[in-house]
């Protein structure tokens, strides 16, 4: 991959809510995107901040550190209380920065599905850091309602995502009405690296079959001929529990815009019904070959 911009920040919501962005060049060795995908996408960190308080969902790839942590520091103070919440913590796009970001950092807490978060972090150097098993891990299972800043009144909802391989987190921030939902509706792609990074036209080209073939050709290739029901009704049920008005993936552009928030969703739920067992049957998928 190819790294095109530094120190890409957009402001999602005033003061409250930051993408913080490394752009890539597509080149086949990005597993979030099919191997014949060209384009240039973001990867997307966010910081949410209130006065008192942060938290940071995802961290970046390690390629990135350096950027990562100068972004950090033109948005967040040395001493504001940071806490991380890794939404894919098997994946380097989530823990790769979580070890560099707590020494530098005041991190005060770790969200993970797995009781010894420092664990799953501290992978680079010859040397361990202990001093991160300091740093206490809030378990993340079933929903966890959590506040961004001490006596801020802002909240935020952490719950498995309706829809994924590997174990994944979506957040929901009612303050801002932002939905992040990690590694799905990643399929925002450009094909410059000058375009805008949020779409919020409602007339957006991005066809309900560019996203089926996109799901078959990344890690949603297991849809074709599953049973598909229980995933519609449990992503419909976010959809109707939120009022969302901006999708924020880990990947790829923000969708912005309450129509083509719905727009979204009703694709991903016609592609799901499209794929189900009653309409599709189940076959071996070899390696790199693309639907």
């Amino acid at each position: 991959m190819e790294m095109i911009l530094e120190n890409n920040i957009i402001e999602l919501s005033s003061n409250k809510a930051f993408s913080i962005q490394n752009i890539v060049k597509l080149d086949g060795r990005l597993s979030a995107y099919p191997p014949n995908q060209g384009g240039y996408v973001p990867l997307n960190c966010y910081l949410l901040k209130e006065e008192n308080g942060a938290f940071l969902l995802d961290t970046g790839y390690l390629y990135h550190q350096k950027n990562v942590l100068d972004q950090l520091k033109s948005l967040l103070g040395p001493d504001i209380p940071l806490s991380i919440i890794p939404l894919r913590i098997n994946e380097f796009m989530s823990v790769g920065n979580v070890k560099a970001i707590s020494q530098n950092f005041n991190v005060i807490g770790y969200y993970s599905p797995h009781p010894e978060g420092a664990d799953w972090f501290d992978f680079t150097d010859e040397e361990r850091d202990l001093s991160l098993k300091d740093i206490p891990t809030t378990i993340v299972r079933g929903m966890v309602n959590c506040e961004v800043g001490e006596g801020s009144g802002r909240h935020i909802d952490i719950m498995s995502a309706p829809i994924r391989l590997i174990n994944t987190s979506w957040i929901y921030d009612k303050s801002t009405k932002i939905l992040y939902s990690s590694d799905m509706f990643n399929y925002g792609i450009a094909e410059t690296n000058s375009e805008e990074w949020i779409i919020n036209s409602i007339d957006n080209e991005i066809s309900s079959s560019f996203i089926k073939s996109f799901l078959l050709n990344t890690r949603y290739w297991w849809l074709e001929g599953a049973k598909t029901r229980l995933l519609r009704e449990n992503i419909k049920k976010v959809f109707n529990s939120y009022d969302i008005e901006t999708i924020a993936p880990g990947y790829g552009k923000i969708f912005q815009g309450k129509d083509l928030v719905m727009k979204q969703f009703n694709f991903l739920d016609e592609i799901l019904l499209e794929l189900d067992k009653s309409n599709s049957i189940a076959q071996y998928v070899p390696r790199n070959h693309v639907r």
